[in-house]
């Protein structure tokens, strides 16, 4: 009878460094897909986010004007000529719309009307805002913020809106959407226009910027 070799081992079931190594990377990349489509998902959803709250501005300043027959005067405005501002805090729009000016100086919303009283309260982060450059909250994210005189909207990226005003009221506001003024649409019939910066913060590339206008 032959005895069998000093040197056979018998294969022992389970997994090769290879195959194990081979199965880790199939989840690395079936995980940085879903990652990625994740982000897309959530950038998606603070886009519409962004839209709706561009909107409800628009609408809160058309009520405003309904009520008053004028349009809030921001403190960067000038007379007699329309007024490119933004929902931060020290140009005032947003604490005249939401009737919270106080008594000091001249009251606009004297009736203390909410306007703005369907935009969601924003959420408090850590961070820095999106950018610098087209100004932002370093601490505020998507609504209204309504912290002792800082009283704001910031968007999803904790851009601040930016808002033009029919305020010389000939019916007309000329089209800051450079993509649209290029397809010859330079002017806008509109009492206001409303539209945040986006993803990037830079209020000049208008392919991620979100607007309240079609």
């Amino acid at each position: 009878m032959k005895l069998p070799s000093a040197s056979f081992r018998p294969r022992v079931a389970g997994f090769t460094l290879i195959e194990l190594l081979t199965v880790m990377a199939i989840i690395a990349i079936l995980a940085a897909a879903s990652f990625a489509g994740y982000g897309k998902i959530v950038e998606g959803v603070r886009k519409k986010e962004a839209q709706v709250m561009a909107i409800a501005v628009a609408n809160a300043v058309e009520q405003f004007y309904a009520d008053y027959n004028r349009l809030p005067k921001p403190t960067s405005a000038t007379d007699g000529a329309d007024s490119d501002t933004t929902t931060e805090g020290g140009e005032g729009l947003v604490k005249v719309l939401t009737g919270k000016e106080g008594e000091e100086g001249a009251v606009q919303n004297t009736r203390k009307v909410d306007y703005a009283e369907g935009i969601k309260p924003a959420k408090v982060v850590k961070g820095k805002a999106a950018t610098a450059q087209a100004g932002g909250s370093d601490k505020w994210r998507n609504g209204l913020v309504l912290e002792d005189e800082n009283i704001e909207i910031v968007d999803g990226w904790g851009n601040y809106y930016k808002v033009k005003l029919d305020t010389d009221y000939n019916k007309e506001l000329e089209n800051p959407d450079t993509n649209g003024v290029a397809d010859g649409l330079t002017k806008l019939a509109k009492r206001v226009l409303v539209w945040s910066p986006g993803k990037d913060g830079k209020e000049e590339t208008w392919e991620d910027n979100v607007k309240s206008w079609d």
